[in-house]
């Protein structure tokens, strides 16, 4: 992983030729709901007032402020000029500033007046509170300092300061995503003197550096063996017990840098957090890309790889974006087959907690001829769905398919997403995944549908039951499995047989071939279609009955009894023999008998007899997720001729 960041920022540094704190710079993590800020805090010692200058976010402007975050390291002293906490300028960090500045530098005198002048010293009670000792005097934005202990007083003079910047900018607060510090007109980020302080900063690693072979770059040079500045975590070196004769000073053996090499790694990760941080649904990742030989197509420029690997990115994240790329391929058409056979992706799902950083999954190695192919089948089985449900489109891209196991949440965070990182493994991979969990998973879906447990998954912008969403997810659970199928990632699946159907229904009969059903699948799947025939009736009857009485139905469960016939839990064969008897008296007692449906109900009941005869095969689970996968299918097949109708009406008015 680190020789591939590596080569990555040396390619960077290399092409662009960007000063190393440019280099490292880092992206403003921004919303584009409304237009964001930053704050240009000057403060003027001549006119003896502080100045606000509000300038909007741009994509350029991490590089003008020179925004790299936070100081390095848990509790450290804060002494950045172009800071997300306001609090840090109003306190600290012109005093962090003076600790570290070169007195002879013009901008010294600046920073000592300015704490003269627009700080009050209110001492320092522990040592604890030093670095909180000089705090902004809020009587120059029209304020007033009643605490006295450090932290407090701290908030304080922030909570006035930004009152302040509303009034005097007439941007809401919470617009504002950072604060750059100036004097008298002038950026401390724009001094010589602050990238020199910034650089020793980052580099203070080599302070005992000593002669050795770069492992990266195989030169001899001044190397180290501490990572602990890097933004990624390469290899454990914060327990003694991992270090080389269990000394610290022995880190080294276990990985040698140079400086150079250590630049381009800083530069590396910031250019894949800038370029390739990205999010499918609720988990964020970094996309890494790993180049197959050291000097790759030079005549590419980076810029342009990093466009193209993120629209491969999107084609596995929404099919929608692959038909785009599908059409603009003949962009890149000069380096593009080289491009696609020289570079391959590492994806590095993560979650972060304050400043550091967890690796939740590592996925390596993913060649970009395989996006390609993923995107290219997810298509295809969309398009099935298209085919079969009147041009509906079906994204089953990975951020839809997180929508498709259910995972718990708690208190916002995930807890089960090893599972939906599972699912991801297998498409990005190759790595087969288990039939009968899978189907585990869809059954737990429905059951979520249909008891409205929204708030404990990740469904927490439906609040009700409603029977589309489990129709939907159903419709969509038998695409997905059709994808895994097609793409051969489903292991201990039982051999599909070929069926011959008895049906008038055409239709009917190209869907289950398409989907490759078996024979008590298939019979399933026919009790499940006239599950839906009778469900759409008792809602007919439900309504008939409530517009008699002048109310107004809902559309929710208690309108389709028969649904509760179904145990979410499982059915073994006895209990599926009891529901096709049930079935076929409901078909009667509702009057929906019709020569159609009695061919369906017959041709369920030869192949379901055939299937206990030979020898039933189905988990009891798998009986539940084909009852519900024929519902679904009968389902969205009376909603599609309801429409139909409804349209050639409005066609006939």
């Amino acid at each position: 992983m680190i020789k591939t960041i590596y080569t990555l920022g040396n390619k960077y540094l290399i092409e662009e030729k960007p000063a190393v704190i440019q280099a490292i710079t880092l992206p403003i993590a921004r919303s584009y709901d409304s237009t964001k800020y930053v704050i240009i805090v000057d403060f003027s010692i001549k006119d003896k007032k502080v100045k606000i200058t509000p300038k909007e976010i741009s994509e350029s402007t991490h590089l003008e402020l020179l925004w790299i975050g936070t100081a390095d390291g848990a509790a450290s002293p804060q002494w950045f000029g172009t800071v997300s906490n306001v609090e840090y300028l109003l306190s600290q960090t012109i005093t962090n500033l003076l600790e570290r500045w070169n007195q002879e530098d013009s901008y010294y005198s600046l920073l000592k007046e300015a704490q003269n002048v627009f700080f009050l010293d209110l001492g320092a009670a522990k040592k604890s509170d030093e670095r909180y000792r000089y705090v902004f005097n809020p009587a120059y934005v029209g304020g007033e300092l009643t605490e006295k202990e450090a932290k407090k007083a701290v908030k304080e003079a922030a909570k006035q300061f930004q009152a302040f910047i509303e009034k005097e900018a007439n941007v809401s607060i919470k617009d504002v995503l950072l604060y750059s510090l100036a004097i008298n007109g002038q950026l401390v980020v724009s001094q010589p003197e602050y990238e020199r302080l910034v650089i020793a900063e980052k580099l203070s690693a080599f302070e005992e550096a000593k002669k050795g072979v770069c492992a990266l770059t195989n030169k001899e040079a001044f190397v180290t063996g501490e990572t602990t500045k890097l933004k990624f975590n390469y290899y454990i070196n914060d327990k003694i017990s991992f270090a080389s004769n269990l000394e610290k000073k022995s880190f080294v053996k276990n990985l040698s840098i140079s400086k150079d090499a250590y630049q381009a790694i800083m530069a590396g990760e910031a250019y894949i957090l800038r370029n390739f941080n990205t999010r499918f649904s609720g988990l964020p990742c970094y996309i890494i890309p790993d180049f197959l030989y050291d000097v790759p197509f030079e005549d590419a420029p980076l810029q342009d790889i990093s466009k193209r690997i993120n629209q491969f990115v999107r084609t596995v994240k929404t099919v929608e974006t692959a038909e785009a790329l599908h059409r603009d391929i003949e962009d890149y058409k000069e380096f593009g087959d080289q491009m696609d056979n020289h570079i391959s992706l590492h994806f590095l799902f993560y979650t972060k907690a304050q400043s550091a950083l967890k690796v939740n999954k590592l996925l390596s190695d993913v060649p970009l001829t395989h996006l390609r192919r993923l995107g290219y089948e997810m298509r295809k089985a969309g398009e099935i769905g298209q085919r079969f449900f009147g041009n509906e489109k079906f994204n089953l891209g990975l951020e839809p398919i997180y929508y498709l196991i259910p995972m718990r949440i708690q208190r916002g965070e995930n807890f089960e997403k090893r599972k939906i990182l599972q699912v991801y493994e297998s498409l990005l991979t190759n790595k087969p995944l288990s039939y009968q969990w899978l189907i585990a998973q869809f059954v737990q879906l429905a059951k979520v549908h249909m008891y409205a447990s929204y708030s404990v998954y990740q469904y927490s912008d439906k609040k009700e039951y409603n029977d589309f969403n489990l129709v939907d997810a159903m419709v969509r659970a038998q695409l997905f499995l059709k994808l895994l199928q097609n793409l051969n990632l489903i292991k201990e699946e039982r051999e599909m047989t070929k069926v011959t159907y008895d049906l008038p229904d055409t239709e009917m009969v190209e869907y289950m071939e398409t989907m490759n059903y078996n024979v008590a699948q298939s019979s399933l799947f026919l009790l499940g279609y006239l599950i839906a025939r009778i469900g759409s009736a008792q809602v007919g009857k439900a309504n008939e009955r409530a517009e008699a009485i002048g109310q107004a139905r809902s559309g929710k469960t208690a309108n389709k009894p028969i649904l509760s016939k179904i145990n979410y839990h499982g059915m073994n064969k006895q209990k599926l023999m009891m529901l096709s008897s049930e079935v076929f008296e409901k078909l009667r007692q509702l009057k929906i008998a019709s020569l159609q449906n009695e061919a369906v109900y017959a041709e369920h009941k030869r192949l379901f007899d055939s299937a206990l005869q030979e020898k039933w095969n189905l988990s009891d689970r798998e009986s539940v997720f084909y009852l519900l996968s024929g519902y679904a299918y009968g389902t969205k097949r009376i909603l599609g001729s309801v429409k139909k109708d409804d349209s050639k009406v409005e066609n006939e008015e």
